[in-house]
């Protein structure tokens, strides 16, 4: 029995016993509307107090995280220093890095990329609907009370037990309890269905945050400012690589002529897979020698893209430990020498919440655009996936489904609410 079908015998089981609706008008009903009511002022609070000045900030145009490193990070095609200024130098970024604020997530509503591309936003619907089952007069209102709440309890346990962060499994069960108690229900409404909409509207919810279209938006890139250049970033043994082939693949089978860039120049044998990746897809890689300097080879993958006429760059980046601050400002270098149009963040699903503190220690240091979610194929839940978009406010976009180059999807919302709930 699924997790959604145990829910549901719950809801159907304690209205049946109990009775978690009330007559319109009766006592119990003007009290869970006052209790609504009471929810929604609590919620536009919070909002309020997160960001008051909101609803009166216009649209400019954002400013990345990454741009403060402009002058603190050294291009490798400067004319090389003595060995004494390059102490002196690397003295004096590891303390200005040290000093640094860590860089809190930016704001959901935004659809700009880490370099201030424009995003196509997906067409994509994340919202609560139970209009269906709701009336304005009369009918029964769903009054909630200790039954509802032990309920909800259960439900919040279970998706704990899908890899879903403790954050994101609140705010889901605070969003769907608010959304319930006093909504106005048809006298022949089936509650558990009514339950089952609202509960799927609330897992969608938290998955909208900045949600973007990765095909339409590099075929847009593509036409205005080619090359378009794919950064990839990740802790170590995520898939970076892998993944990096199957975008590739996606990318060239839509008729784009792509280029591999082995900027992962830490492991030789991450050279030599990227490139026999590329042997086999049929695409042009660019790389070095182990030890290479790696925003050398990204930008040499970037010009020689640009010579021939090549529309995507994706530069496969090496692993980085999100804790290790030297390792990171090497992919903040590569960053500030390409200048991106869009950075992915490489995920394990098999990694659960150890995958959303990666998220989060990535998106406080560098900021990245969306995430790309790997071994969805395997027993892995997806709550992962739900609590990295909720807790970075940016987007799952990929997923991989598979070992071949075709086994990377768009990620889908509603493939993934049926993943958590059957």
């Amino acid at each position: 029995m699924g997790l959604f079908d145990r829910f549901r015998k719950k809801i159907k089981q304690a209205d049946e016993d109990f009775g978690i609706t009330a007559e319109d008008g009766s006592a119990e009903a003007e009290q869970a509307l006052q209790k609504r009511e009471s929810l929604e002022d609590g919620a536009r609070k919070t909002r309020e107090q997160e960001d008051p000045g909101k609803e009166r900030k216009s649209k400019t145009e954002p400013k990345s995280e990454w741009d403060e490193l402009e002058d603190e990070v050294e291009d490798p095609f400067q004319k090389p220093s003595s060995p004494k200024e390059r102490k002196i130098a690397a003295r004096d970024q590891a303390l200005r890095a040290a000093e640094r604020p860590i860089q809190p997530p930016r704001e959901s509503d935004e659809m700009d990329s880490t370099t201030g591309r424009r995003l196509v936003q997906s067409d994509v619907k994340f919202e609560i609907d139970i209009s269906e089952h709701e009336t304005n007069k009369g009918g029964m209102v769903i009054s909630g009370g200790p039954v509802l709440d032990s309920i909800l309890e259960d439900l919040e346990d279970e998706l704990l037990s899908s890899d879903m962060g403790h954050e994101a499994s609140s705010e889901l069960i605070d969003s769907l309890r608010a959304h319930l108690i006093g909504s106005r229900v048809g006298r022949g409404a089936p509650l558990d269905e009514v339950v089952e909409k609202a509960l799927k509207g609330a897992i969608l919810s938290l998955l909208g945050s900045g949600y973007w279209d990765f095909d339409k938006t590099i075929k847009e890139l593509v036409s205005s400012d080619s090359p378009v250049v794919i950064m990839m970033v990740g802790v170590n043994g995520t898939g970076k690589t892998t993944t990096s082939a199957k975008i590739a693949r996606r990318l060239d089978s839509q008729g784009f002529d792509v280029v591999l860039a082995a900027a992962d120049t830490f492991r030789a044998g991450a050279i030599d897979q990227l490139a026999a990746h590329a042997d086999r897809l049929g695409v042009r890689c660019v790389k070095s020698q182990r030890g290479g300097d790696s925003a050398a080879v990204a930008r040499d993958a970037i010009e020689s893209a640009r010579a021939k006429g090549e529309q995507v760059v994706i530069i496969d980046t090496s692993g980085r430990m999100q804790n290790k601050a030297n390792l990171m400002e090497e992919l903040q270098k590569v960053h500030r020498v390409t200048k991106p149009h869009l950075v992915i963040f490489v995920a394990d699903a098999l990694a659960g919440n150890d995958a959303v503190t990666q998220a989060i220690e990535f998106q406080r240091r560098l900021s990245f655009d969306g995430a790309a979610l790997c071994k969805l194929d395997t027993d892995a839940r997806g709550g992962a996936a739900l609590s990295i978009s909720h807790a970075t406010g940016r987007p799952i976009v990929l997923i991989g489904t598979g070992q071949g180059y075709e086994d990377l999807e768009p990620f889908d919302p509603n493939w993934l609410v049926d993943q958590l709930i059957s």
